[in-house]
């Protein structure tokens, strides 16, 4: 038995049945394990697309235009499977701009720093315990999206799993740890410390992680990352992404407390970013003090 099928939720009786109808009349068993029956896509409105109402969307035009990656990305973490999609192409827009683009730049951040620092991940790698607190809390935070993201996929939940990504990436990696990692990618090699390269590391670690997580879902970008990040490196790395292991959830590495914690000064930062939009004080305003209550 196939261990599932994919259709729509038309074939309930035509396809569905019939399959298991002739596979138990000729090999005494059902036809597959699982099944996910696909929604129907829909305008933004929620309406039926037809040639008649002029809602109707080319789907070729619309991978001309914007790729097959972030039009299966969009359409994938916007709504389950079995769930009828209501298509909005400025949802591919802005899944372009948010996700992509984010996953993009905090790439070329790291390939032009390493680059200059001409890092090719020669050395060895720096014991997990010898890493600042800000790398073994991102790494935390990778190794619970591995567990998530391979859980969500064997239980055929790809919009969990894409979500997961998306949220790590955007979040995570790119508006808390690379945000405040820049000082120590733009500092001197030659400090004498392994904080430079212990960086370099952990962000090439995060950036690979997710190509390989996000390629069943956007094949051609994440298998483009992949190999970027090998030319940039010079690392030894299977051919393709797609000819690759899945990433190995390694519970050693998670620290739920210090997850907590950066979790906390996630919400607080936050919050007070927001009391700063309301008092109209500048981000680059200093100030003297801020109470926070235990």
């Amino acid at each position: 038995p196939a261990d599932f099928i994919a259709e729509g939720v038309d074939q309930t009786r035509g396809w569905f049945y019939t399959l298991h109808a002739i596979s138990t009349m000729v090999f005494d068993s059902v036809a597959y394990k699982n099944v996910v029956s696909n929604g129907l896509v829909l305008d933004k409105n929620g309406q039926k697309m037809s040639k008649r109402l002029g809602n109707a969307i080319d789907p070729f035009t619309t991978l001309d235009k914007y790729g097959p990656d972030a039009t299966r990305w969009y359409m994938i973490t916007n709504a389950q499977p079995w769930d009828n999609l209501k298509f909005d192409l400025d949802g591919i827009t802005e899944v372009q701009r948010k996700f992509f683009g984010t996953l993009y730049n905090t790439y070329s951040f790291f390939s032009l720093y390493a680059n200059i620092d001409e890092f090719d991940y020669s050395e060895k790698d720096i014991a997990i315990e010898e890493r600042p607190e800000i790398d073994r809390w991102v790494l935390s935070k990778l190794n619970s999206l591995i567990k998530n993201v391979d859980e969500a996929y064997a239980s055929y939940e790809p919009t969990k799993a894409g979500r997961l990504i998306q949220e790590f990436v955007g979040d995570q990696l790119s508006n808390w740890y690379v945000r405040l990692c820049r000082r120590r990618f733009w500092k001197q090699s030659n400090d004498g410390s392994n904080d430079k390269l212990s960086a370099y590391q952990t962000l090439y670690t995060c950036l690979e992680t997710v190509a390989v997580l996000g390629s069943p879902i956007a094949p051609f970008f994440m298998d483009n990352l992949y190999k970027d990040l090998t030319s940039v490196t010079g690392k030894e790395n299977f051919e393709s992404v797609h000819l690759g292991t899945f990433p190995n959830y390694d519970k050693s590495l998670v620290d739920s407390k210090l997850e907590h914690k950066m979790q906390k000064a996630q919400k607080i930062s936050s919050m007070v970013l927001s009391l700063r939009k309301k008092e109209m004080i500048k981000v680059r305003q200093h100030l003297q003090r801020i109470m926070i209550p235990v």
